[in-house]
């Protein structure tokens, strides 16, 4: 048995029972922010806000440590603990910054931006980077934008251990949560609100090796988590919303099977806010 974590609007971190569908708020922060990144390390977890990173003990999610608020806002996003450090997309200033156990800053990684000629300049000249994974000896960061065109084509930014660059590769559209499965590379494929000027097709779903494998209402959700187990994939976010009324979203989890992407459930509830963030750990005893 396992049991997803979902970091959610609202600053709330849900447990959630992939069985029994059962769920309940096991932390609240207190910083009025949507809960983004989301990841587990030995016997603890960590969890970002848009502004500030805590850190819990995973078996009674209480709190152990936190960063100051940050201000202004690093608009963190998704990371991953490699080699004993918490690896941190910082949205807004293109930034990786890295964490050691305890949450002290050890360093901070600046991202080439899309025109390497101009400055970063946040929704102008910046690659939206909302997660980082590491696969063999490299890391693959998710950008959103891999060009200057926003609601455009993306990409993936491939670099060594130490974060130097190796390449950049474009991957579907509006991607979040880039990461490999089953030797196969994958990432939720969004679409922004029809006002936008969105400058790709107006689908969304899961991605699979540059292939829309499963698709749903684009209308209907926006997705930023991928979770799996043995037998299923998680697809999780929130029903849209204009983004001042974001905090009331739902949130959507599209329930797919892991052998062949088809549907097996979608599971809706207005009790769980809007999931911007998702991992899987074992159940509870």
């Amino acid at each position: 048995m396992s049991q997803l974590l979902l970091a959610t609007e609202g600053g709330q971190v849900v447990a959630f029972d992939t069985v029994t569908r059962e769920h309940r708020c096991v932390f609240h922060s207190s910083d009025k922010e949507a809960m983004m990144g989301i990841e587990a390390a030995g016997p603890h977890l960590y969890v970002a806000s848009l502004s500030r990173v805590y850190q819990l003990r995973l078996d009674d999610f209480s709190k152990v440590a936190r960063t100051r608020l940050y201000d202004p806002t690093p608009d963190f996003h998704q990371m991953s603990f490699v080699d004993g450090f918490l690896y941190l997309t910082a949205t807004k200033s293109n930034e990786i910054w890295l964490f050691d156990p305890d949450l002290r800053l050890a360093r901070v990684h600046r991202i080439t931006p899309p025109d390497p000629r101009r400055k970063i300049e946040y929704k102008k000249n910046y690659n939206h980077l909302n997660h980082i994974v590491r696969q063999g000896d490299r890391f693959y960061i998710s950008l959103n934008w891999l060009t200057t065109t926003q609601y455009a084509n993306s990409g993936v930014l491939v670099t060594d251990g130490d974060l130097g660059e190796i390449e950049r590769f474009e991957f579907g559209w509006e991607i979040h949560d880039f990461q490999f499965l089953d030797g196969k590379k994958i990432a939720i494929c969004a679409t922004s609100s029809k006002g936008k000027r969105v400058k790709h097709p107006y689908r969304s779903g899961l991605m699979v090796e540059s292939e829309l494998v499963f698709e749903h209402d684009a209308e209907e959700a926006f997705c930023k988590g991928i979770a799996h187990d043995d037998d299923h994939i998680y697809l999780c976010g929130g029903r849209k919303m204009e983004r001042r009324f974001r905090k009331n979203s739902s949130s959507i989890i599209y329930v797919l099977r892991r052998s062949d992407y088809s549907l097996v459930e979608t599971f809706k509830s207005a009790e769980i806010k809007a999931i911007k963030g998702a991992i899987r750990v074992p159940a509870p005893a």
